[in-house]
């Protein structure tokens, strides 16, 4: 089994730069971000150019799930016209389900049995909810409930953290674990966390997810960074994640990063995409 965390960037237009500036100005003192830029249009990155090599990408890794995130709607109807051999889950995190998501791919060898949707705020099912301080941007995280060829029934989680605030980062983590904690009371199962937390292994948002109680382990701990800002040294950080519970911990095989680029300098995404392989039994 293959399973994969994908931030495929989103279709970034070009804006005013005083515009861009003066949304920073209104954020809460001390807030910061490892991946917060003026975004001046992706050049030879831009999602026209990009698009067909992630979908080649997938289709090369063909894995059993890929947890995309940053999918603005008219990307997910490429995706969903280009691998016609995945159903995508997910809807938008603003108040009318529009705006960027995560999405979960699912292969259609595999059983989705359930699937739910809700934001990472004090009101969690509330379109466009976001906590007190935080970016603009409400987040959201996607579940399902999925079926392997083999039988093996697990839930994955696929989430995107605020890339602004470290205080909305780590309260979004404490809400997906104390959701898992549920679920699993409710029904054990195997489960999987994935995506884009946009904090490095050691920083303080992150301690819920190292001192967590339910056997969750970050089985991308040796991939170095995986932010790369376009293959810019001074932007690496590892900010996307893996963590899963058992039997997917035994079974883990390997981790990988997706870093193929063209010679024209054109990458798949300004994060590289993290695989996990697995030999489940």
């Amino acid at each position: 089994m293959k399973a994969v965390t994908f931030n495929i960037r989103c279709d970034i237009q070009p804006k005013s730069e005083a515009e861009f500036r003066e949304m920073l100005a209104s954020l809460p003192d001390g807030v910061k971000a490892p991946a917060v830029r003026f975004p001046k249009g992706d050049g030879v990155n831009a999602w026209e150019l990009r698009k067909a090599l992630d979908v080649r990408a997938i289709r090369r890794a063909s894995p059993e799930v890929v947890g995309f995130q940053e999918i603005l709607p008219h990307m997910g109807l490429y995706l969903r016209r280009e691998l016609p051999g995945y159903t995508f889950l997910g809807h938008g995190r603003e108040k009318d389900y529009g705006g960027e998501r995560p999405m979960v791919a699912v292969r259609e060898d595999v059983e989705i049995l359930a699937y739910r949707c809700f934001w990472l705020s004090p009101t969690p099912d509330e379109p466009g909810s976001r906590f007190p301080v935080q970016s603009p941007c409400p987040r959201t995280c996607a579940v399902v409930k999925l079926r392997l060829p083999d039988g093996l029934i697990f839930r994955l989680y696929d989430t995107h953290l605020d890339h602004l605030c470290p205080e909305a980062r780590e309260a979004g983590l404490k809400q997906l674990l104390a959701v898992m904690e549920a679920d699993n009371r409710q029904e054990p199962l195997p489960m999987m966390l994935m995506g884009d937390f946009n904090a490095d292994p050691g920083s303080a948002e992150m301690a819920p997810i190292r001192e967590n109680t339910l056997g969750l382990r970050d089985l991308t701990a040796e991939t170095g960074p995986t932010f790369h800002g376009y293959g810019n040294p001074e932007e690496f950080i590892k900010i996307d994640y893996i963590f899963a519970t058992e039997p997917f911990v035994s079974a883990h095989t390997a981790t990988r990063l997706w870093t193929q680029v063209t010679d024209k300098g054109t990458y798949l995404s300004d994060h590289y995409p993290v695989e996990a392989d697995f030999e489940l039994k």
